[in-house]
């Protein structure tokens, strides 16, 4: 798949974060002081754990150099909840206290989410939901990847190279996400829109608490002795995260030759266990493109506008109406591709992927001599 379309800053996977990010930074995209007056809107980016490298690494960073350019006179201030849906509520309310006009919300807990859009509006904000569904809040926009689509990628990938390996049935384990993530169940649900046609078993399912790599790994543990290590035809995994704890959980069970792993995100971990053959694929989202087109309807709202144009391409259903959004599509990513969606496109570069420990490998794989 070509990658056209899909805007990568590189260059922002170098970004230096705070380790701290419990509380708000308040760098201003546009001067300092001022906070509540209407001429310097201040806009509130809340996102939602910082144990997956992509919020801090890419989403903020993308996020804030487009709000500047965007709205030179909007005013920054940055929340990461570390995962905790009470924190990020707290988080939300300090915002509006300092006089916040737009709330953009990656939520922890959707549910309870609603509650942060009941506050911003009897304060007159607006609020965007970013990357995941605020269910029941009749929000002013959102912007996220199309998860059913984005699960039905990853697992297609996994039945292609199945089928190339001259298997047209067999027992396949899936590690979804954590349902209390709005995305888990559409991702869940596309995944399943593929195997359940397929002539494959799902053969043992689990939910993944926090889409935690140990939870992962003790799940895989469990359908490793429920069915046997060599009944095992191929791993679906929700993300890297989790990828990376049922490799680990192959290995320690001994079981060679692996088999096709598949996960999301296109960490740079998962990237190097492409390279050495421990994961088969991730599922690439092109968060900068996400972060840029939220950053940019973050300014119209901010400005006392609608997103239009360009910023519009479909609707969310948040259980209680339809919201004005922008969905975004995946691609999943092997090593047939790797170079022309990671590499050539300045996503990765071969020196951050062919460290020490994977200079035999990236050798092997022609990436390096």
């Amino acid at each position: 798949m070509a990658v056209a379309g899909v805007a990568v800053v590189g260059a922002l996977m170098l970004a230096s974060c705070s380790s701290d990010t419990s509380d708000a930074t308040s760098g201003s995209t546009g001067g300092s002081g001022g906070g509540k007056a209407k001429d310097k809107p201040i806009v509130a980016l809340l996102l939602p754990e910082n144990a997956t490298a992509r919020y801090e690494a890419r989403d903020k960073p993308t996020f804030e150099k487009q709000l500047a350019e965007s709205c030179p006179k909007c005013q920054l201030r940055y929340y990461n909840a570390a995962g905790d849906a009470s924190k990020q509520l707290s988080q939300a309310e300090s915002a509006l206290t300092e006089g916040a006009s737009v709330l953009v919300i990656d939520p922890v807990d959707s549910k309870a989410a609603g509650a942060v859009v009941a506050s911003a509006r009897r304060q007159g904000a607006k609020v965007m939901s970013y990357d995941r569904v605020i269910y029941n809040a009749a929000v002013d926009y959102g912007v996220k990847f199309d998860n059913v689509q984005q699960g039905a990628v990853g697992m297609q990938s996994l039945l292609d190279k199945l089928k190339k390996d001259g298997k047209t049935s067999g027992n396949v384990v899936m590690m979804n996400g954590d349902p209390v993530d709005s995305g888990a169940k559409p991702e869940k649900d596309g995944a399943h829109s593929v195997i359940d046609k397929s002539g494959f078993t799902v053969a043992a399912e689990y939910d993944t608490k926090g889409w935690s790599a140990a939870n992962a790994q003790n799940q895989m543990q469990q359908a490793i002795t429920k069915l046997g290590a060599s009944k095992i035809a191929g791993v679906y995994a929700g993300n890297d995260g989790m990828a990376t704890g049922v490799v680990a959980a192959l290995k320690s069970a001994g079981i060679k030759p692996m088999p096709p792993v598949t996960g999301l995100d296109t960490q740079l971990d998962a990237i190097q266990n492409m390279v050495a053959g421990d994961l088969y694929e991730s599922t690439y989202l092109p968060v900068e493109t996400e972060a840029r087109i939220g950053a940019k309807a973050a300014a119209a709202l901010a400005t006392g506008q609608k997103p239009s144009g360009e910023l519009l391409n479909g609707t969310i259903d948040d259980g209680a109406g339809k919201v004005p959004a922008y969905l975004l599509e995946s691609i999943a990513v092997t090593m047939e591709n790797m170079k022309e969606i990671l590499l050539d496109s300045g996503y990765l570069t071969v020196d951050q992927i062919c460290t020490a420990n994977y200079k035999k490998a990236c050798v092997e794989a022609g990436l390096i001599k």
